[in-house]
């Protein structure tokens, strides 16, 4: 299909206008180093679009610009991170290496915009007539992109990080998932780099961290705070994610009304999980509001039936967990470059190698997926036939060693403690109460798209790639109800995520026959628990610190030396958190996640706060800790617990409001 254009041809620029465009570059790094706030203007669109987009244009024009636009933007954060990256390991983390970095992807875009190749397209000129165009006849892809960006950002702005009476809260699962975010940005930005885990100090950080990387160098090199940066991030690849599915979905029905329909039924819809709230309503356990004000009705872990354990992508996808909200478009991104590039376009199947690779910080469970999928699309659509397969296959997979520096030490860490495993059933599913009643959680917790899918799968003879859609919500179906990869099997989740994508098409195709009206209807009712678990994420109360916690936060940040190590207590949320410095041990189920077993520090921890001064400095020791908090824990239970304040080995220098630090002395 013939995508709308944005762009026309232009004559080569001019040595002179390639030198004006040379001296604004360095000009522009030089102004952004010594005016941070400039680099929103001079750095965030090198973060965040323009690479990506040069590169698009000149290896895939035919991509309908949207999917451009998505690309662009999905390229641009990935090859950013991983630049960054690579000049922080010389130069050490900072706004210095930043601006290096972005000064020379930079002139690396615009040595690439001049390159000559048959393998690429000449440049295009944006034009006003080229953007009326999109907007006229891509409409359906900026919308769902725009309200779906708005929403998360309401939510996250309502209730992400909010200052309450009782405390900071943090709202609906963020509560127990933000501050791992930001423990792992602000420490980076404040020294901790090449990373360490902040919650596990001293253990490289093996874990899907390019998300909270990307956040760091956003906001250190504009000087801003991560937290709001964080939420606008969110937003973004949230709307990114809508883009590069309606894309996706052209390039393979060639149907823009298939596409809209597929990327609300990605981003927007879910399961039956509302259904329980029918039933508190009928048991009498309170109204409407007060329920879902505190209770979630999208991936509940309320006992007793029904079971609802699979998240929607709004869900988990957007609002708490940040690898699959940059991660999810990244995966789409290549099978998109992959469907529309294969066999015709040589350094767009490039390209898609290389994103595929890069993916793999940035979204671990994805990444494994994304080949797994384009495995599918050759198979099913007999791409494997073509003269070209040999090339295609070669620079498709080549770039996977770009990936090896972040997989191979989880995989052996995974390993080790036996993480990978086959099974018979997903066990976050109820097997145990037999063959129907998985079935019957499973036709509930994917609700009606997925119903839809179903029968498209059956039914939409005249759909094309058909089976490769079939293919795909098989494969990610199976996938873990086969296997784990992972210590908590509820993350294997995130595989039925990234189904949800081929689901969404599929069901677009057989919607979109039907009649507006009915469209919509089915659409609003597949979109109640998503509802429900954004008002739950905006009105939930739950406290992520307290008040007294979130002062004592901002005290350390500012007066203790960056990559400083506390003793804390095993709690999900800590102060140490929120300032960027790093403690020894957090919730022991977080810690097994990163293939490390946590029972030898939770002993140390808690020999620290209860054999007294002595054994505390000893433990200490053995981790370069040198600071101990407490804010109002009870590690010991009944027994005695040190006494820091009056040992000559400790330093008493925080006492505020329940929250005590104390430093080892002679550190």
């Amino acid at each position: 299909m013939e995508p709308s254009a944005a762009g026309d041809g232009t004559e080569a620029p001019s040595a002179a206008a390639i030198g004006g465009v040379l001296l604004a570059i360095l000009a522009g790094g030089v102004v952004a180093w010594a005016v941070p706030p400039t680099s929103v203007v001079l750095v965030w669109p090198i973060l965040f679009f323009i690479p990506g987009w040069v590169v698009i244009r000149r290896v895939a024009p035919g991509l309908p610009i949207p999917g451009a636009v998505g690309g662009a933007a999905v390229t641009s954060a990935y090859v950013s991170a991983h630049l960054v990256n690579v000049v922080a390991r010389v130069g050490g983390f900072g706004r210095t290496s930043i601006v290096v970095a972005a000064v020379a992807l930079a002139l690396a875009t615009l040595g690439f915009a001049l390159l000559r190749s048959r393998w690429l397209t000449p440049l295009a000129r944006p034009t006003r007539a080229g953007f009326v165009a999109t907007a006229r006849a891509d409409a359906g892809a900026w919308i769902v992109a725009t309200a779906t960006g708005l929403m998360v950002l309401l939510v996250l702005g309502t209730n992400g990080w909010v200052e309450t009476p009782n405390g900071w809260v943090s709202g609906g699962w963020n509560w127990s998932d933000f501050l791992v975010h930001v423990s792992i940005g602000s420490s980076i930005a404040a020294g901790n780099f090449p990373p360490e885990v902040p919650y596990f100090a001293g253990a490289p950080l093996t874990y899907h961290w390019f998300a909270d990387f990307h956040g760091a160098i956003t906001s250190t090199v504009a000087g801003i705070d991560i937290i709001g940066v964080y939420f606008v991030t969110s937003a973004m690849f949230a709307g990114v994610l809508a883009l590069v599915v309606w894309a996706l979905a052209v390039q393979l029905t060639g149907r823009r009304s298939v596409a809209t329909i597929a990327a609300i039924i990605v981003c927007a819809t879910g399961g039956l999980g509302w259904i329980r709230l029918v039933g508190d309503l009928i048991a009498g356990d309170g109204d409407v509001l007060g329920l879902v004000g505190r209770l979630s009705y999208d991936n509940t872990w309320a006992d007793g039936w029904p079971y609802f354990k699979i998240a929607s992508i709004f869900s988990t996808g957007f609002l708490p967990h940040r690898a699959t909200t940059l991660g999810l478009p990244g995966l789409v991104t290549v099978v998109l470059l992959v469907v529309a590039c294969l066999g015709r376009r040589p350094a767009g199947v490039f390209l898609a190698g290389i994103l595929a690779a890069l993916l793999a910080p940035f979204q671990f469970f994805a990444f494994p997926a994304t080949y797994l999928i384009v495995g599918l699309y050759v198979v099913t659509t007999g791409a494997w036939r073509q003269r070209t397969v040999v090339r295609d296959a070669v620079l498709f997979l080549a770039p996977v060693v770009l990936a090896a520096p972040f997989i191979v030490s989880a995989i052996f860490r995974q390993t080790d403690i036996g993480s990978f495993k086959l099974v018979l059933g997903w066990a976050t599913a109820p097997l145990d109460d037999g063959p129907a009643a998985v079935a019957f959680f499973y036709l509930t917790n994917l609700g009606i798209p997925f119903a839809l899918a179903v029968i498209a799968a059956f039914t939409a003879r005249g759909m094309p790639r058909r089976w490769f859609l079939v293919a795909w919500v098989l494969a990610l179906f199976i996938v873990p109800n086969v296997v784990v990869v992972s210590a908590v099997s509820f993350d294997m989740n995130k595989y039925f995520q990234i189904m949800w994508i081929a689901v969404a098409i599929l069901a677009a195709w057989l919607l979109h026959r039907w009649r507006p009206g009915v469209i919509a209807l089915v659409l609003f009712v597949s979109m109640f628990s998503p509802i429900l678990i954004a008002d739950w994420h905006m009105r939930s109360v739950d406290v992520a610190l307290g008040l007294p916690q979130e002062t004592a936060a901002r005290w350390i940040a500012a007066n203790t030396p960056e990559r400083s190590v506390f003793v804390t207590d095993a709690f999900i949320n800590s102060p140490v958190d929120l300032a960027g410095r790093l403690r020894i041990s957090t919730f022991g189920t977080y810690v097994a996640n990163l293939g490390y077993d946590p029972a030898p520090r939770e002993k140390d921890t808690k020999a620290v706060y209860c054999d007294g001064p002595d054994v505390a400095a000893e433990r200490m020791a053995r981790y370069g800790a040198t600071y101990v908090l407490s804010s109002g824990g009870n590690p010991c239970g009944d027994a005695d617990s040190t006494d820091f304040s009056s040992s000559d080995r400790f330093l008493t220098i925080y006492d505020k409001d329940g929250v005590k630090i104390w430093r080892l002395a002679g550190s």
